[in-house]
């Protein structure tokens, strides 16, 4: 069980980096979108897993770009905090926008 939930783990933290980036292109609101599209790829702390051995860790302070890297042998996942920040950006980018198309109407 324990493998099942760190191979979910580590095939599950690309996917909210991508959908971030996604929002971040189509938002033309969203100021400096050029940054925000490159901290979607930022990831903080690395859970690892060993499954060989059943051996698992956290790293807290590991910033990672592009994920938390690979080694043989490691399912390893991280917290996307720099797309969770984006998703954040593009919300109140919308919304402001939103706000300023009302009030012109």
């Amino acid at each position: 069980m324990n493998e099942t939930l760190a191979l979910a783990a580590a095939l599950a933290w690309p996917l909210p980096m991508i959908v971030a980036l996604y929002f971040v292109a189509r938002t033309k609101a969203l100021k400096l979108r050029l940054i925000w599209a490159v901290l979607c790829f930022v990831g903080v702390g690395a859970f690892w897993m060993q499954p060989s051995t059943g051996q698992w860790g956290f790293v807290p302070f590991a910033v990672n770009i592009l994920g938390p890297g690979q080694a043989g042998g490691f399912l390893k996942s991280t917290f996307p905090a720099g797309a969770v920040l984006s998703l954040i950006a593009v919300y109140f980018a919308r919304r402001k926008a939103k706000a300023v198309q009302a009030d012109a109407s």
